[in-house]
């Protein structure tokens, strides 16, 4: 555990092969698990919480819970930005939970000069229904920033990112009309 505070608790992990360690982050919603699954399939608000994130646009609705999206990550100087396309389909399972999984897609869209590809990134969300109305979130999320950053950067993403994204979504969900 990195972080935790507000209901929200960060984890990192090492992951195998790769010098960019996973994230976890659990979280709970005062908000009953409709609203927050609202704000999560929600691709084009991202910029207003999640960490970093400059863009996001719908690329494709393929159905009410599969997505194609583009999203753009704010690099700080001298880094590039990153971009990626990515899909995600979110299912809901008999006990009242969904699970939404995303993972970057090779080959899609055009890529834009200035940004690098995001070629691997994998994300999922569980959503839990508590008996007091609020939800519970947990999220993991790996990714491979391609080229070359100072791990400084890598560092302050992972003790950071994770837990202002949370602290946003918590936000946005309370923001969503009941």
């Amino acid at each position: 555990m990195v972080k935790t505070a507000n209901n929200i608790k960060v984890f990192t992990s090492n992951v195998p092969e790769y010098p960019v360690k996973g994230i976890r982050a659990e979280v709970v919603f005062d908000a009953p698990i409709d609203r927050v699954v609202k704000v999560a399939m929600d691709v084009n608000n991202y910029p207003n919480w999640i960490y970093k994130c400059k863009k996001s646009v719908l690329a494709k609705q393929i159905s009410k819970q599969e997505v194609i999206y583009y999203h753009v990550t704010d690099a700080p100087w001298p880094v590039d930005d990153r971009d990626q396309y990515s899909i995600s389909k979110l299912s809901k399972h008999s006990d009242g939970s969904y699970w939404m999984h995303s993972h970057s897609l090779l080959n899609y869209g055009v890529e834009i000069t200035g940004h690098v590809r995001i070629k691997n990134g994998k994300a999922s969300w569980h959503f839990i229904p508590l008996p007091s109305g609020q939800t519970k979130g947990e999220y993991e999320l790996f990714f491979d920033p391609e080229g070359h950053i100072p791990s400084w950067i890598i560092n302050l993403f992972i003790a950071e990112g994770p837990y202002e994204t949370m602290l946003n979504m918590q936000r946005e969900v309370k923001a969503v009309s009941k």
